[in-house]
Formats: C-alpha cells, structure tokens, sequence
C-alpha cells in the first residue's frame, strides 16, 4: 500500500528526505534525460513538492494526538475509505470500478481475468466512483490508481501474479477445440493482453476525461524489477529487458498524466549502499519513462516512499528518524529560492 509519495511537476524529481546524496543523484539524471519542458508546477514556484498519504488522522479519533504537517508537506491526504475530496485521491482495487481479479484464496472477484469483465459495467462504476471521490471538477490534486492484482503484460506476470495465465489458458481451452498447447498460450495472451490494455487505458482515459487538471497515473509504474539487492556486487541497474518491456508500455504513458513509482524498501535490505543504488535507479527509469510519450512535456514524477520498511511499516527508516525534519527544510527552501 503507498504512503508517502515524494515528488512534483518538474521532471527534475527529488527522492527526499532519506538522504542528500540520493536527492542531488536524481537531479544529474534529470540534467542527462530531460528532452523536452517539463509540465508547471502543480504548486505555483514549487516544482519539488511532499505530499503526505497515511491514516495520521486517526491518531486524533483514537489517541488525540494532533500534529501539524503544514510546515513539511504541501499536499496532504488519508487513504481511509470514507474521506473524499482530498488532494491526494488513492483509488485501490474496491474503489475503482470493477476490477477482476482473483483474491490471495484464488476466488475470482469480477470475473477474475479482464477478458471475462464487462468493460463498459466497470467504466459506468467508476464514473460514479471518481465523482464521489472527487467532487470537485476543477481538481488539482494526485490521482493515483492502485491495480496491483495483475500486469497488463503476460510475461510479468510471474509468481503468484502466474494464476492469471494459468485461468486465462483455461478459459481460452474451454472456447477452442482442436487447437494445440502453443495456439492456447499465444491466443490466451492476445486476449489477456488486449483486455488488460483496455481496462487500464479506458480507465485512466475516463479520469482524465472528467477531472482534467488532475495528475494521474497508476502506483508502481514505470517498474524495473532490480529486486535482486541481496546479488554480490549488485548495481541497482535495470535489466535490459525490463527497459524493453517499458518501452512497449508506450499505450499507459501517453495515457497518463503523472508517474507514480516506488522506492519502498525491505527490512532486509539494510545495506546502504544498495539502497542507494536500487533508488537511483528506479528514479532514473522513471524520469527516461517520462520522456517518451507524445505529449509536448515530461509526464510529472511522484515517487512513493515509506518512512518504514516496506515490510515492516512501524519500524522507521534509520536515516527518517534523526534527518526527515531539517532534510526536507533544506530543500524546501533550495527549491523556493531557486
């Protein structure tokens, strides 16, 4: 689940405040990917914006414990399902139209693949649903979608994503007869990847259609998976194949108007070194991403990260604890000067 994205209109975008040398690294990127203008600021003379998204209200319901986030964060929001109209618009699995997919249990929710959904029944539901979650029509804020459940491509859908590929070669079986094993896989794929497509492309289409001067875009994407950090003498470097696998994603990124992709990391990835080099350059794939679509500017880049581990959420970062404070002023200031 995303909590904190970090980022703003520029394509020039800082990973902050978990360390001053990961955050002046993506500004050299954006010095060597920066092709075309970036987009204005979502916050006027603010082009490196923090937005906060995590249930903090609730430690005022439960604790009345209230804190103030004015000075650190220019956008703030919560992801509890019964806030609406904020700037920052989280819209998960439930939130969002009829998304199919299949649970953890493997039972299938909306019919479970997109190739067995009605698009147009889920394009009706979330047109309501984007209306109640953002009345306003001249929004301004982050809308981030939060698909996790399957890729839109075949190929990254392994390990437990794998169920998806395996229904959809049932499926296409049971409406083909007299076809071999390679004619199942590769129909099995057009049709998943053609429906995947669809719902993706429709659904972002929908919510930039209806509240324009939004940013949006879906959480984790640009991805290129160099979860490897436990390799001897790892890199941080996106595979080639990835890259290429972005590159076909060509369809999502002139669709979208903002990137959302994440730095969270594991507990056990406590090597610095390698953190640095897994952020780094997950920001960079972001920031070449942005500059591919057809549009006349660099698509915005929000980058999510946690204040915790991405798999332990209540134990903080080690570098957040003693810098997030006075890192965020610095930059804040640097940004405002400049």
């Amino acid at each position: 689940m995303p909590v904190v994205p970090v980022g703003g209109s520029s394509s020039s975008q800082h990973v902050v405040p978990v360390a001053l040398t990961c955050s002046w690294m993506v500004l050299l990127f954006h010095a060597a990917f920066g092709q075309k203008p970036a987009k204005l600021p979502l916050i006027g003379r603010k082009p490196f914006v923090a937005a906060w998204n995590a249930p903090l209200d609730m430690c005022t319901l439960k604790y009345n414990v209230t804190t103030n986030l004015d000075r650190l964060f220019h956008i703030r929001g919560s992801p509890r399902a019964d806030w609406t109209g904020q700037n920052v618009t989280i819209f998960y699995a439930n939130r969002l139209g009829y998304y199919p997919h299949y649970t953890p249990e493997g039972v299938a929710v909306h019919g479970g693949l997109p190739q067995n959904c009605s698009l147009d029944l889920h394009l009706f539901k979330a047109y309501q649903d984007i209306n109640h979650f953002i009345p306003a029509e001249d929004f301004r804020g982050l809308a981030v979608i939060d698909w996790e459940f399957w890729r839109p491509q075949w190929s990254r859908n392994w390990h437990k994503k794998d169920i998806y590929r395996q229904k959809s070669r049932e499926l296409t079986a049971k409406a083909y007869i007299n076809v071999t094993d390679a004619q199942v896989e590769e129909l099995s794929r057009r049709r998943f990847e053609k429906s995947a497509k669809a719902f993706m492309q429709r659904t972002i289409q929908l919510g930039t259609r209806l509240r324009p001067n939004g940013h949006w875009g879906f959480y984790l994407y640009p991805d290129c998976h160099n979860y490897n950090l436990h390799e001897e003498n790892y890199t941080g470097f996106c595979p080639l194949l990835e890259r290429m696998r972005n590159d076909e994603l060509q369809w999502l990124w002139n669709s979208s108007t903002a990137l959302f992709p994440s730095v969270a990391i594991r507990k056990s990835h406590s090597n610095s070194i390698s953190n640095l080099h897994f952020t780094q350059h997950r920001v960079r794939e972001s920031l070449r991403t942005a500059s591919l679509t057809s549009k006349e500017y660099d698509l915005p880049t929000y980058v999510y990260l946690r204040l915790g581990y991405r798999d332990e959420a209540l134990t903080f970062l080690t570098a957040v604890r003693a810098e997030f404070t006075s890192e965020w002023e610095r930059i804040n200031t640097l940004s405002t000067v400049t």
